[in-house]
This record gives C-alpha cells, structure tokens and sequence, in this order.
C-alpha cells in the first residue's frame, strides 16, 4: 500500500483538534485481536513502531518511518511465527529491547536505532505461569536493566545484563515481599523507584533500591484509604526528581477520574494525595485505563492523553505541571465519532526536544480490509502560544574522553564544572575505582581501587548531575 493510500484512509471520518496534525495509517496490516503498539523517536527524528497482532495474527512486528509515514525499514515480522502475545519494549542506548511471551515462555529480540536491523532475532528467556504477563523494564547509567515480572501473583525484582548472543545475565533478583499482582518502576540515577499494589487491599505501595540493590525505602503504603487501584500506573518524575504516579480510579457511585500522587525520593513521604487532574463526563468526555504521561523537556509541564472510554470514539489531551495543576485544560485530540467504526484504543507516545508530542493509537478503519489499525499523529507544541518555555539547550556539565577505545589510560575533560568526583564501575555493577577531576581534568590508567591492571572490557564513569561516559579498555 502506498503512503498516499495511507494518508487518505486516515483521514476518512476524523477531525483533528487544534494544533494537531491530520493522522496517518502507518501498516499495511491490520492488529485488530491484539491492539498494543509502542512508538520510540531516535536522534534522527525517525519513528520505530513495535505492535501485537501482525497482519491480523498473534505475531509481534517492526517498523521504521518518517513523520510524514514515509517508509525507511519496511514492517517485519520479529517474533518466531507462533502464537506471540504481551507485548512490552524497553529502549537501552541505541537498541530496542522487545519482549513478549508465547503464552508462558518470554521471548525477546533486539533492534538497533540506526538503522532498523536486527542486533538479536527472537530469543528464548525463561518461563513462568502468571495472569499478569508483561516484562516491565528500565535502564540504568551501568547498561543494565532493572525488571519486574511476575510468578503467579508474586512480584519478582531483577536486574539483567544484557550478554550478546546468549540472553542477559541476572546480576541479582528476588521475591518483593508484601506485592501482589502488577507493578511497575522507574530508574532515575542511583534511585530504583518501585510502585506496587498491597495484596489484601489493592492500593499501591512505595519501594526504593539503590543501584547495588540495597533497600533505600522500605515498602510503605502511601495512598489515603482503602481504593481499587490499577496494576500498571504511568511513573515520572518532578523537577527535583520526586516520583509522580498516575492512575484512573473510581470512588462509589462516582466518575472515573485521574489522580495524582506524588513521594518525596528520599523519605518516601507522601508530598501529594490523590489530587484529582480531571474527571471523566461522559459521553462529552471519559477518562480510560488506556493514557500516557509525558514530560516537555527542561521544563515542569507534562502532557496527559488518554483515549475515550466511554464511546471508544475521541482521543483527549491536556498540560498539567508537576503539582498536578491543569495548565490547559482537556480537548479534543482526535474524533472519530463521524466514522463508523470507531473504537479508539491503546495509546503511546513520545515527547521531543521543543516539546512536540507524538501519539501512536489503535481504530477501525473498513479499508483495506474492516479491522484495527495502528494510526499515528502528532501535536504542534507552538500551537498553546507559550514558546521558548521548553529548554532545548545542552547539559550545562559534560564528560569526554580523549580517546575511547583506550589501552594505556584516558584523560577525562570536564566542561561546564572544574572538579568533580568520579566512580567507575565494571559491567556486573561493582565499583571498581574512584577518582577527581580538578581543574577541568582527570586521568584513569586502567586499574582497580588497589593498583591492579583491570581486565579488558566496557566500563561506566559516573560523575554528579547525571554525567556519565561509558569507556571501553584493551588489553595491553
């Protein structure tokens, strides 16, 4: 199908909201039976999609475009050609990590971000049995992935290394004592913020680890009273690295709404308490489980958008800051309610450098063939008339190298800071050495804490205020 045919599919029975640009079909097949899909932007201004039910199958697929939905990586099928379902992806440097079971088995294969192709085909982990089947993931600056999956209704914790061409190496991993269910987390420096739910009552729960897997806060219930919360609410983090949770809930006899919490990230103190961010009024407008929460870079302003979930016809969205105060209240993204179908599902996103957002969400079209389609669409950051508020300058301290690969030493640089305190870490986690730059420089000759010649391999420099550099040493 030509992107021409695409376009003007799209377009059929849609109005966009202001500021928001006309969608666009962005497969060639229809997913109606599995409707998950997740969009990433790279570098380049490039889109990588990864969906459940490919070609109308239980099979997982990938595809590159531009924003206008031209074509760079055609769409392929990355599962084995088996039932696929439970679709997760978690991005690491300049890799896509896909994830997914075949009923218990998990599976996993690799894409790269510059050019589409195949770092890793599909790849068997492990099995457990459970009604909760997804992998959630989050990177660390060590190049690990921090994880949680489920046995049955327990919570496992986990970190992986990824090891290319043979899986990843479990570095630690237990059992989260006191979660049930779901769960979610979220890496933010030497900060594991975990979020699950309490096994009697269902209301989340607070956790926090340090990178070394050391307990920072213990689990503590951080909600009001007794509610119903969901498995797998939307984590981000305030301007001062405070952890922000989202969610829909209900109270009796009332509307669905979305509320926010938010923990302090080194007490655990609850800072704010179920503040409600909006309140569904259908059929005008409902909130649904199906939302995202994404922050404008270098700013305190974060975007919401959900899908219907009353007539399944509209996508909404608003701005809202890191208190939960609705900077620019709810509107109409997308209305399909001229079309016939509808049924609007199944949202992801992504924010860029000057604050646009990107949207990726499944509805029924009739053409090609009647079934449900990943659509993709975009919103003009310009058009809320507050320009020049997002931050698009560089980080004001940065780490080089003078050379990398290195064998005899490396120099470090600093710029934007005279000293600063450096750790060193090998690739299982373990610090290794430490250092001080002074005067804008530092050396590091290679070895360990105690003298020793370290062996060859990758290695990650970690400074303050988010600087890090990985370092790959030869042999000598």
């Amino acid at each position: 199908m030509t992107a021409l045919l695409l376009l003007l599919l799209a377009f059929q029975g849609v109005t966009p909201g202001p500021g928001w640009s006309n969608p666009i079909l962005v497969t060639d097949s229809a997913n109606t039976h599995r409707r998950i899909q997740f969009i990433n932007r790279d570098s380049q201004g490039r889109f990588h999609l990864v969906w459940a039910g490919y070609n109308d199958q239980h099979r997982i697929a990938y595809k590159m475009f531009l924003l206008d939905g031209t074509t760079v990586y055609p769409e392929i099928m990355i599962s084995r050609d088996i039932n696929s379902v439970y679709l997760s992806r978690v991005i690491m440097g300049d890799s896509l990590f896909v994830f997914w079971r075949e009923s218990s088995p998990i599976y996993y294969a690799i894409r790269s971000l510059e050019d589409g192709s195949e770092i890793t085909p599909a790849t068997y982990l492990f099995t457990t049995s459970t009604n909760y089947p997804y992998i959630r993931a989050c990177p660390d600056i060590l190049g690990r992935l921090h994880v949680l999956y489920n046995i049955g209704y327990d919570v496992y914790y986990s970190v992986w290394i990824p090891a290319p061409g043979s899986g990843f190496i479990t570095e630690y991993e237990w059992k989260v004592e006191g979660a049930h269910a779901g769960g979610v987390l979220l890496v933010d420096g030497n900060r594991v913020h975990v979020v699950v739910q309490d096994p009697v009552y269902h209301t989340y729960e607070y956790l926090q680890y340090d990178l070394e897997g050391n307990t920072v806060i213990p689990l503590t219930d951080f909600t009001a009273d007794d509610i119903a919360c969901g498995r797998f609410p939307e984590l981000n983090l305030d301007a001062n690295g405070n952890l922000m949770i989202i969610h829909m809930i209900a109270r009796s006899s009332q509307q669905y709404r979305y509320v926010l919490w938010k923990v302090d990230k080194v007490t655990g103190d609850t800072l704010i308490d179920e503040k409600i961010i909006v309140i569904g009024i259908p059929p005008e407008m409902d909130v649904s489980p199906s939302f995202i929460l994404r922050r404008l870079p270098g700013t305190e302003e974060y975007y919401l958008c959900w899908t219907d979930g009353y007539l399944e016809h509209k996508v909404f969205n608003l701005l809202m800051d890191g208190d939960g105060n609705v900077l620019v209240d709810w509107h109409t993204a997308y209305d399909y309610s001229d079309e016939d179908p509808e049924d609007v599902k199944a949202i992801d996103g992504v924010v860029d450098e000057t604050g646009n957002l990107y949207i990726i969400f499944g509805q029924i079209e009739t053409e090609p063939v009647l079934g449900g389609y990943p659509t993709f669409g975009w919103f003009n950051h310009d058009s809320l008339g507050i320009e020049g508020e997002v931050n698009t300058e560089p980080p004001g301290v940065l780490l080089r190298a003078s050379q990398n690969p290195t064998c005899a030493g490396v120099q470090f640089l600093l710029d934007g800071a005279d000293s600063m305190e450096l750790r060193v870490f090998d690739i299982t986690g373990r610090m290794v050495t430490g250092m001080s730059i002074s005067d804008g420089r530092g050396f590091w000759n290679g070895t360990g804490s105690s003298g020793e010649r370290l062996p060859s391999g990758v290695y990650t420099v970690v400074g303050d205020q988010g600087v890090s550099l990985r370092i790959t040493l030869l042999g000598e």
